[in-house]
Order: C-alpha cells, then structure tokens, then sequence
C-alpha cells in the first residue's frame, strides 16, 4: 500500500467537502456523547442529533462509495492505456503490447524477489499429515 496524505497535510488552509463533513460528524457524535452524559437528558435534542448524523453519515459513505467507483474506472482506463498504449505512446510500443499481452505485474522484478517466490513456494508444497 503507497503512503497516504490526508487533505490537512496537502492544503490546511482548505479542507474539501468530504473532510469537512467527517469532521462535522465526528463534532456531532462527541456532541451526542456529551448530552446523554448529562444528567438532564433532552431526549428531543439527542433525537435531532441522530438523525442529523444518520443522515450526515449516509450522505458520507455515499461520496466514499462514489470516489471508489470512479477511482475503479481510471484504474481501468489507466491499464486499458498502458497495456494497448495510449494516444501518446509510439505505434510501435503500442503493437509490441498488443502482441506480448504485457502485464508488469507478472514480470519478475528482481533476482532476490524470485527466490523468495520460490521459496514460498516449496513451503506450501510441504504437506504434514494432520493427527485427529
């Protein structure tokens, strides 16, 4: 997994949407917290709070849902362009991919790598019989 940036890191001066509503919601649910502590519980009050932050944390997983969605689509339009060659790309990159059906993942990277992969490989041909 890549290293991760949350937005404040990149620009604290303006936080985007979907931060500034996490925040909100995590404001409302210590909120919500805080007046069932209370003795002098307003069961009016703390029922506002919940379905603000129903509706608030709906409202959020929707925008994830949606992100994860379009990031799944760049990443495919993403590897249609690398593995067919882009616009951008030479004609003859772009046949050479066509033709050897280039996948960078399946190419071995290094030497130390390979006899890892080797390695674990024989480990999980290793069969111990099992005792009941």
């Amino acid at each position: 997994m890549g290293a991760t940036y949350s937005p404040r890191e990149i620009d604290p001066v303006h936080p985007s949407k979907t931060e500034q509503l996490a925040m909100w919601i995590n404001r409302v649910r210590s909120k919500k917290v805080m007046r069932r502590r209370n003795r002098k519980r307003d069961l009016r009050v703390e029922a506002v709070l919940t379905s603000a932050l129903f509706k608030a944390e709906f409202e959020l997983r929707t925008k994830q849902r949606l992100r994860n969605i379009k990031w799944q689509e760049l990443k495919k339009e993403l590897m249609l362009d690398y593995k067919y060659g882009s616009p951008n790309c030479s004609e003859e990159y772009s046949n050479y991919l066509r033709c050897h059906d280039h996948n960078p993942w399946k190419e071995p990277v290094c030497e130390e790598l390979n006899s890892l992969n080797e390695f674990m490989t024989q480990l999980s041909e290793i069969k111990i019989p099992i005792e009941r």
